[in-house]
């Protein structure tokens, strides 16, 4: 084993290394208070009274997993290759062109961020991240923005963000803040995850009800998109433009209900392979999650449809995920069901047939204190329609912290 992890291991040493360089200013500019998940784990840490305005959290999850009792059946249609690796094979992150194969491997997943916060006054405060990757070790700068508090209900964003598609998409990539190894991919991964505009944000408090609310608008441009490595070979340019959208979450005891709307004009191009197409993209989703402190639910739906005009083509692409755990002191097993599936209004003009898969998972976690986690994590994945990279088993284990 020791032959096949040994390059997948010196790059995650040179990522944690960087990410530990970064972690010491902490020790020299922050409070020396420790850090809790909450700086963390939101999209928009609200300005707190401390002996220093300067503050810096971080995390790192260490993610590695192979693909094992893999196969192709007799007729798969599907690519050979995914981003260079061989099929069968495993696609666990979509964003970032992140796939697994059958040799054990750290690449695909293994992350780590650090987010600074400086807070000018009680209303005026500036949050930026930079994360780095496995499959990018490049810092990319993935939050940059002012936030500004209007009054007790009422605070405004303006800069880098993340796009808020999703339940968990505010802190996607802090995997101490969920049950999963990481996210569902079968909804967790678009060709676009940030934006560079502003949002509103509205909460309050009715009774027992609690309300959370933004409206968002904004653009994004991806160079050399990771999500297009799995399609093409060669550069690919993406650009959401005129993103406009919409969400709320609702939390009364132990449920929590989230919707949220989004719309774009979208563009994608890849000169080597003749790609220049251009669509409006709709997005619906919702969540529902339940919470009795020793069993838990979640639950998401969304549906993503692209529209590339009258000529073309248009599909719908709806996705879910319904999962449960028990909480058993610091063990937490948790079992997940999730599905992907794609329908064209024309196939004769869909680039390729559209796909459908679907995973069923059990994920088994250990908390070793209150800033770490350890997790154990079986996929059982099915190509449904024998077009997107073949049935495999996945076995993966993470370590995950937060700083």
């Amino acid at each position: 084993m020791m032959s096949f992890i040994k390059k997948p291991l010196l790059k995650l040493t040179r990522l944690i290394l960087l990410f530990s360089s970064l972690v010491s200013v902490t020790f020299a500019y922050a409070d020396p208070t420790p850090v809790n998940d909450a700086p963390v784990v939101t999209d928009s840490p609200a300005p707190t009274e401390s002996s220093s305005n300067f503050h810096i959290s971080g995390f790192l999850s260490v993610i590695g997993g192979q693909v094992f009792n893999g196969s192709l059946p007799a007729n798969y249609i599907g690519p050979s290759q995914l981003n260079g690796v061989n099929c069968p094979c495993y696609i666990a992150d979509w964003a970032n062109g992140g796939v697994y194969r059958d040799h054990f491997s750290l690449k695909p997943e293994s992350h780590a961020g650090v987010q600074l916060q400086y807070n000018f006054s009680p209303q005026l405060n500036f949050v930026g991240q930079v994360v780095i990757r496995g499959e990018d070790t490049t810092p990319n700068v993935t939050w940059a923005y002012a936030n500004y508090k209007l009054d007790e209900h009422w605070e405004i964003h303006v800069g880098r963000q993340r796009i808020p598609l999703y339940y968990y998409s505010p802190f996607q990539d802090v995997g101490f803040a969920y049950p999963w190894v990481s996210p569902p991919p079968e909804l967790y991964g678009w060709d676009a995850t940030n934006y560079n505009g502003a949002s509103l944000r509205y909460t309050n408090s009715f009774g027992e009800n609690n309300v959370t609310s933004s409206l968002f608008a904004g653009e994004e441009k991806v160079a050399n998109s990771g999500y297009y490595k799995l399609n093409y070979s060669g550069d690919t340019d993406v650009s959401w433009a005129d993103i406009v959208g919409a969400d709320i979450e609702l939390n009364h005891g132990p449920l929590t209900i989230r919707a949220v709307y989004l719309q774009s004009n979208t563009k994608t191009t890849n000169i080597p392979n003749g790609v220049d197409a251009s669509s409006t993209l709709k997005a619906y989703g919702i969540a529902a999650n339940l919470d009795f402190d020793s069993w838990f639910v979640l639950s998401e739906l969304t549906q993503l449809e692209r529209n590339y005009g009258p000529t073309q083509y248009s599909y719908k692409a709806p996705a879910s995920t319904i999962g449960a755990g028990l909480r058993l002191g610091k063990w937490t097993p948790f079992v997940n069901y999730a599905m992907y599936s794609e329908r064209a209004d024309n196939s004769a003009l869909f680039p390729t047939t559209p796909s459908k898969f679907k995973r069923s998972s059990l994920t088994l976690r250990y908390d070793i204190d209150s800033n770490s986690d350890i997790k154990v994590q079986v996929d059982h994945h099915t190509d449904t329609t024998f077009n997107t990279s073949g049935n495999v088993n996945m076995f993966r284990v993470s370590y995950d912290r937060i700083f």
